[in-house]
């Protein structure tokens, strides 16, 4: 059984089944098969030499492992799971996955040739250092990292706390706080003595 590859009704190209292929003229190859991976090398890296941190075919998948591992197995993270959050964990896990590849393929082509850009393009070692901190930007940002998750949670607690007791309730909450954690009395009142 053959495939062809047509365009479907929403523009994208769909394999679909066709009982025999016939070429249009004698040079022509029979088309790929669904779940091709010609291009894919032994380790993952592309057959052409390339890390593949830009292949959707290879980023989204080990971006779902990452999300599975990280946020859906951590309960501390289950925030992380709301809808508003999609779009940014889904950043922040596809930045760690071009992160993995991009540092297998600097493993295996060795330092010397990490440092040397082939012509037009980026080091790879240079490209691993910029997916380093555009991943650790949105770990921060997601409280993935310890301080920006104790920042986080002092927020998430503080809106909380406002949201059930009000600014008066706030206030109190912070004096009480205060009051436990120096041993001071402090009546919540804000004074301005100088």
């Amino acid at each position: 059984m053959c495939h062809r590859v047509v365009t479907g009704r929403c523009g994208c190209l769909v394999v679909e089944s066709a009982k025999e292929w016939k070429p249009v003229n004698e040079r022509q190859h029979p088309p790929f098969q669904p779940g091709n991976q010609v291009s894919v090398g032994n380790r993952g890296h592309m057959a052409n030499g390339s890390h593949g941190a830009y292949s959707p075919r290879r980023v989204n998948p080990l971006t779902k492992d990452i999300i599975k591992a990280h946020i859906e197995a951590d309960p501390d993270l289950a925030y992380l799971q709301e809808p508003k959050y999609a779009a940014s964990v889904w950043a922040w896990a596809r930045s760690e996955a071009q992160v993995q590849l991009v540092t297998e393929y600097v493993e295996d082509m060795g330092i010397d040739a990490a440092m040397s850009p082939k012509p037009g393009t980026t080091a790879a070692i240079e490209l691993l250092r910029r997916l380093e901190v555009t991943a650790a930007t949105h770990r921060a940002r997601l409280g993935l990292d310890p301080l920006s998750f104790a920042r986080l949670g002092k927020d998430v607690v503080a809106t909380r706390v406002m949201a059930r007791n009000g600014l008066d309730g706030f206030i109190q909450a912070g004096a009480e706080f205060a009051r436990r954690d120096s041993g001071d009395m402090i009546d919540g009142s804000i004074s301005d003595d100088d």
